[in-house]
C-alpha cells in the first residue's frame, strides 16, 4: 500500500484544497485526477488540517472561504484564480481553460461564487472524503 506524504513532502509542490464533503468538489478532484497525466498536483480536504500545517498563516484567509484554494510557489489562490491555475496544470485540451484568466477577475469570480452556492445543490454533501485508489492516495494528503 502506497503511504501518504507529509507535510515535509509537500514543500514546493503544488497542493488543491478542496471541500471534502462536497460531491461537486469530489468529482472535480476526480477531474483533476484523471487529467493530471503528470501526477505532480497533491490534494488535501480543508477540514484536513493541512492547510494550516503548510501554508504560512499570514495567507490564510479568516474565515476560510467556500471555495477550492490552490498552493502553489509559496503563494495560496482561491475561488477562479485557483480553479484555472489547476487547470493550466492539466492535459491538453483542459489546459487550455487557464486562458479564462484574461477575464477581469472581479467577473470570473462572480461566476465561480454563483456555482460554489449552489454546489450543494448541483452534486450533493457528503458525509466523508471520497475514497481514493491506492495508485491515487500517494497524491493526498491527511
Amino acid at each position: 500500500m502506497t503511504s501518504l506524504p507529509d507535510i515535509q513532502q509537500l514543500q514546493g509542490r503544488p497542493v488543491v484544497f478542496y471541500d471534502g464533503t462536497c460531491g461537486f468538489c469530489q468529482g472535480s478532484v476526480q477531474v483533476v485526477l484523471k487529467h493530471n497525466k503528470r501526477q505532480h498536483l497533491y490534494f488535501a480536504a480543508l477540514q484536513s488540517g493541512v492547510l494550516e500545517a503548510l501554508v504560512p498563516k499570514a495567507q490564510i484567509p479568516d474565515p476560510l472561504p467556500d471555495s477550492i484554494l490552490f498552493y502553489e510557489n509559496g503563494k495560496l489562490y482561491a475561488e477562479s484564480e485557483a480553479a484555472l491555475r489547476i487547470a493550466g496544470h492539466l492535459d491538453f485540451p483542459l489546459s487550455i481553460l487557464s486562458i479564462f484568466r484574461i477575464i477581469p477577475l472581479s467577473f470570473r469570480n462572480f461566476v465561480y461564487r454563483l456555482v460554489a452556492k449552489n454546489r450543494y445543490r448541483i452534486a450533493g454533501r457528503t458525509e466523508s472524503c471520497m475514497l481514493p485508489s491506492p495508485e491515487q492516495r500517494a497524491r493526498f494528503v491527511a
